[in-house]
């Protein structure tokens, strides 16, 4: 079945659109009538399209969404041959986009332990134990994703993996992606000890009392171990991406912006079953010789060799967007549990401290000139309430460069007030991790006192007017877009922290606003706007069947919500298992 080139919208019943064709051949049932692929029916549909927000149903034909509308009006169109998926009162979405992602081959959840959202530690000890019981001899244990704020607050010490793991080297990442978990194998084998020099706002933390390494290595510090870290085979990482796909899918996700893994997921492209969006964001790692008018080129360079590869499969043409490299990653700050979050005034809880830039000012302005007289956007990691001052006085200096999509800050876990309108008058979009508020409830207040009702502001930028997208930053925290939209919604820790209660509710938004920062605005900063997005008539037909429904008024049942099903143009590319 070949789809319409030419849409010409009927508005009927105040709600149905079609797709009319003015040309070219249709799909017909056996009495020659045009009838969609699929249509489904009867459903709760959250359309993220401000033209027709709430729906009952739609059609799709040839992976494009041809009609919206009534249940009455959408089943009026099904022919002989049509599918037909009867909701039965259940909420659909759009696809979910999710809009920072490190989502790579060498995921903690197919590349090594995956320890997010496990609270004890003896768990923990058990968990790394088991993986080390499968791994090949020689090879290093690797994966973490742990966090001790959801137990005692306490960083674990490589004693505890030596216990467990004494002969092979073990590399574990903390949730944020901000410090490390290694053991003594890990540290021998790098050469790292008490006296070892740690990079520009890194540190290689060690005991006051004994004066000996804990194994914990913050920041630029655990590169020392990380370096020697032995690459995973490209089959390896190239079948680990194939499962993360599938399992982004499971969650709805059918479009990331990724930093990280370029060439597996071309490889994808051109070999596999592409079943996400990628917007790609390459994150400037230049070397010491590396200047950013060398990286800068080497990107555009690479730009342009993946547009011509992804086009030489002309998958893009039946299926919609695949990739594309769009954006560049860089950093000036770190986070705030670790204390390497720049603020304007000093940590509450280390008194005349404020942190150390990763990338100073001058030279983030530069880098940001750089890259944006290039054409190229630019996002910053920035979570300190200086940190996001100095990205956006960075994108101030560099106005003059037009950009095709727009720049953008990430994180932002702290800024100020009079910041917040700085977003807006510059074009800024703030990307934003909903669960990042809710773990770190324990420890921000520690860290800021009364600073932390400007921290996670999500309702005071859309208040303003700012472009915000929602993602997950996996694997700093869970990949369902489920939960970060619960998180958004009531800002409660799952784990009990605040004595349960709302972290500033004044910042929660709802679930409409959370579902437009999941869908339509992570499509609106891509070249893919008008293709993805929401359910609407001519688009690529992504979309996310709930096994229940979003609860009006809204309340904590929606937790107990799961992905039933997820399509990505048209086709069914997750069932949950029966």
């Amino acid at each position: 079945m070949s789809f319409c080139k030419t849409l010409r919208p009927v508005f009927a019943a105040g709600t149905l659109l079609l797709a009319a064709c003015s040309s070219g051949e249709q799909s017909s049932d056996p009495e020659g009538t045009s009838a969609p692929d699929l249509i489904v029916v009867n459903g709760d549909i959250y359309s993220s399209d401000p033209a027709a927000p709430r729906l009952q149903a739609f059609a799709v034909e040839d992976g494009k969404f041809t009609a919206v509308g009534t249940t009455a009006e959408i089943r009026a169109l099904a022919g002989s041959n049509t599918r037909i998926i009867d909701a039965g009162g259940n909420t659909v979405t759009p696809g979910f986009i999710d809009a920072h992602s490190h989502v790579s081959g060498n995921s903690p959840v197919v590349a090594g332990v995956d320890l997010s959202y496990v609270a004890d530690k003896s768990e923990w000890l058990r968990m790394i134990a088991e993986v080390d019981e499968r791994l090949p001899e020689g090879e290093w244990l690797t994966g973490g994703t742990w966090d001790h704020t959801l137990s005692d607050g306490i960083y674990p010490t490589k004693q505890m993996l030596d216990e467990v793991v004494p002969d092979r080297p073990v590399f574990l990442s903390h949730i944020d992606g901000h410090y490390a978990w290694v053991n003594s194998k890990a540290l021998e084998m790098a050469g790292v000890t008490a006296e070892t020099e740690a990079p520009p706002g890194g540190e290689v933390v060690v005991d006051p009392e004994t004066g000996d390494t804990t194994g914990i290595l913050l920041e630029g510090a655990q590169m020392l171990v990380g370096r020697i870290i032995p690459d995973r085979s490209d089959d390896q990482r190239q079948d680990g991406l194939a499962r993360m796909y599938k399992y982004a899918n499971s969650f709805g996700v059918t479009g990331l912006h990724q930093m990280g893994g370029l060439d597996d997921y071309l490889h994808i492209v051109e070999n596999g079953d592409p079943t996400l969006r990628i917007w790609y964001g390459p994150w400037n790692r230049g070397g010491v010789n590396d200047t950013i008018e060398s990286v800068t080129q080497d990107i555009l360079a690479k730009q342009q060799e993946v547009a011509t590869r992804v086009a030489t499969t002309a998958k893009e043409d039946a299926i919609g967007p695949l990739l594309r490299v769009g954006f560049v990653k860089l950093i000036n700050d770190g986070v705030l549990s670790a204390h390497t979050a720049v603020l304007t005034e000093a940590y509450s809880d280390r008194p005349g401290w404020t942190g150390e830039y990763i990338t100073s000012p001058e030279e983030l302005a530069h880098q940001v000139d750089t890259l944006t007289a290039a054409g190229l956007p630019v996002a910053v990691h920035s979570i300190g309430d200086a940190a996001v001052k100095a990205a956006l006085d960075a994108f101030e200096a560099a106005q003059g460069n037009p950009v095709p999509f727009p720049n953008r800050i990430e994180h932002i876990e702290i800024v100020h007030t009079e910041d917040i309108e700085r977003f807006r008058e510059l074009g800024v979009v703030a990307s934003m991790q909903p669960n990042h508020a809710t773990n770190s409830i324990v420890y921000v207040p520690v860290r800021v006192g009364e600073r932390s009702s400007r921290a996670y502001v999500w309702k005071s930028m859309l208040k303003a007017d700012v472009p915000v997208v929602f993602g997950a930053d996996y694997s700093t925290s869970p990949l369902s877009p489920l939960v970060q939209i619960a998180d958004a919604v009531f800002r409660v820790s799952p784990f009990g922290f605040n004595d349960g209660k709302p972290f500033h509710p004044e910042q929660a938004v709802s679930f409409e606003e959370a579902l437009m920062a999941y869908t339509q605005s992570g499509a609106n900063i891509t070249p893919w706007k008008d293709q993805i997005g929401s359910i609407s008539v001519g688009k690529w037909a992504d979309f996310v069947l709930l096994d229940g429904t979003v609860p009006a008024p809204m309340n904590e049942s929606f937790r107990d919500l799961a992905v039933d099903a997820t399509y990505f143009a048209g086709r069914e590319v997750y069932a949950k298992p029966e």
